[in-house]
């Protein structure tokens, strides 16, 4: 049963269906592992702790409901649950965080944080899977679309609030923690993907899927 998911006829069939979305061979191979992995966790769900689960079966949680997902709450209900969470990250749980964060943005020499209101230009599209660049062009698309729907205020005050709730030691998980509140305060303007990535520095130590 393994070998089916991993190997053979079915594998090659997903590849091709998954390369007529996705036309990059990157993407292509790193969709095709994803799909595998779930689809294994899938295979052992009765064998793995719920957490362990929903930790595998993350990537296809908002596309494929998984048999124990739940609808996203309401946006200042999670907004506060992370609020709440933030303080809590501690040791190598928050050592993690930063971590991520950091590969995240390696292209830029700091976290991304507040940028001024002007002019919406064209949000240039990454082209490829260089997890730096697409996490720069989420956030330049969340600011873009703040400004263009006129919530800047409080998208910014939204930021200002998780930047005074999260650790100030150091790790630099500061400027981070105010761009997972903005992503959040606009996931009703923009595609799931984009939340999720700008959120997942806080993935592992409390999955976006939990707030509630």
């Amino acid at each position: 049963m393994v070998n089916a998911f991993t190997s053979g006829f079915r594998v090659a069939q997903a590849k091709t269906a998954i390369s007529k979305s996705l036309p990059d061979e990157t993407a292509t191979a790193a969709a095709l592992e994803s799909a595998q992995v779930v689809a294994l966790g899938i295979l052992v769900r009765e064998q793995l702790t719920r957490e362990q689960f929903e930790t595998v079966y993350r990537p296809f949680a908002s596309i494929l409901p998984g048999p124990t997902y739940r609808p996203a709450g309401p946006i200042d209900q999670q907004i506060a649950a992370f609020m709440r969470l933030l303080p809590t990250l501690k040791g190598e749980v928050e050592a993690e965080v930063s971590v991520v964060a950091k590969v995240l943005s390696a292209s830029k020499p700091a976290a991304p944080a507040h940028t001024a209101a002007g002019g919406v230009g064209v949000i240039a599209q990454p082209m490829s899977m260089d997890p730096a660049a697409n996490y720069t062009a989420a956030w330049t698309q969340v600011i873009a679309t703040a400004n263009q729907i006129g919530r800047t205020q409080a998208f910014r005050a939204m930021q200002d609030s998780a930047e005074q709730a999260a650790p100030h030691d150091g790790l630099g998980i500061v400027g981070f923690a105010g761009v997972a509140a903005g992503a959040i305060f606009m996931r009703d303007a923009l595609p799931i993907e984009k939340v999720l990535l700008l959120y997942e520095p806080f993935a592992a130590a409390f999955p976006y899927e939990a707030l509630a």
